[in-house]
């Protein structure tokens, strides 16, 4: 063969950073699936499902252009507009559920196991794409519903035969790190830049995590020791006392 025909030759790799599924694969993602699918009806979730393409703007809305342009498949269709690869389901239900307020019950109950894409650079356990059960429960601001979706998480552990010391489930409270931030009278922007780290948190290394942290308090040397133990080590005893006096605090509890 020569060196022309060889340079014609299609590789049968797959694009970097996705995954082929073959038969025995298949088999398996179902049945994963399924079990997830058993739990979330049982506590009476609707599956929903929704295309893989979304306008650009609602993520830009949400996340902010330079995050669409650089985490994402943007890209402009032939009718001029642009378009992404879903890079997460949130805004998508959001969408759908805003367009139909007027006609649904709520309470509302739905979950989905969509396929989501983001451009970043492949990693071990870190594709390209990914699957991704979301089990969303709309028009309820009770702290029964948070505990329900909980509920959810350690049935579906449960289901495929974990046994409690295999697994943990982590909680966070958004009410209670704005409790903290204002304790400390962090100004508006100290407060998005922290939330935006604390989300890399698990995606960055420690040494870039904690420098980054340091710049967002650079003006507020005596905080540093206090938030590198309360965010970087999840130490929530880092906080005075009557700091922790809050009903945040006592609903995380």
């Amino acid at each position: 063969m020569s060196d022309k025909e060889k340079s014609k030759q299609i590789s049968t790799e797959s694009y970097k950073g996705v995954r082929d599924f073959y038969p025995e694969d298949m088999y398996l993602q179902n049945y994963i699936f399924e079990n997830m699918r058993v739990v979330a009806e049982s506590y009476g979730f609707s599956e929903y499902g929704a295309s893989i393409l979304e306008p650009s703007e609602l993520y830009e809305a949400k996340s902010g252009e330079e995050i669409v342009n650089e985490q994402t498949y943007t890209f402009t269709d032939r009718g001029d507009r642009r378009v992404t690869l879903r890079p997460e389901m949130t805004p998508t239900v959001a969408r759908m559920v805003a367009a139909r307020k007027r006609d649904l019950t709520f309470p509302l109950r739905w979950y989905s196991i969509p396929n989501l894409f983001r451009y970043e650079r492949p990693q071990r356990g870190r594709l390209r794409e990914h699957y991704q059960l979301n089990v969303d429960l709309f028009g309820s601001n009770d702290l029964e519903a948070d505990i329900e979706i909980m509920s959810v998480a350690y049935d579906i552990m449960k289901t495929f035969g974990a046994s409690n010391d295999m697994f943990s489930i982590r909680i966070n409270s958004r009410a209670f790190m704005e409790h903290v931030f204002s304790f400390y009278s962090l100004s508006e922007d100290e407060q998005h830049k922290l939330s935006k780290l604390i989300d890399r948190k698990n995606k960055i290394e420690k040494d870039r995590f904690l420098g980054d942290l340091h710049e967002i308090l650079s003006d507020k040397q005596n905080l540093h020791e206090t938030f590198e133990k309360f965010i970087g080590e999840n130490d929530i005893n880092a906080l005075p006392e009557h700091c922790l006096d809050h009903d945040s605090k006592r609903e995380l509890d």
